[in-house]
């Protein structure tokens, strides 16, 4: 069981609302990045380098999902398969 304590006021509904917001960031961003792109476990450590390859992994999960994709690894198999398309679907 979960508990939420918060000093504003509102229904109940309208609360729920904004966490299970937040946990869908959570789980179509964050988790995505932790766990198929290997975000937690770079070995980049450059607070720069770090960041621009967030940037990066950000906009190609983006474009897997423009594209159609459900699945990362499905997507990650399929451009990698087509390369020669890249510079096509960044344009």
């Amino acid at each position: 069981m979960v508990y939420y304590l918060s000093s504003c006021y509102q229904t109940a509904q309208n609360f729920s609302k904004k966490i299970q917001g937040h946990w869908g960031i959570e789980n179509q961003l964050h988790w995505v990045k932790d766990v198929i792109f290997s975000e937690d476990v770079s070995p980049v450590h450059h607070l720069q380098s770090a960041v621009n390859f967030s940037v990066l992994k950000t906009i190609c999960l983006n474009l897997f999902r423009l594209l159609g994709f459900l699945s990362v690894t499905e997507a990650r198999r399929w451009l990698g398969e087509r390369l020669w398309l890249l510079p096509i679907l960044i344009e």
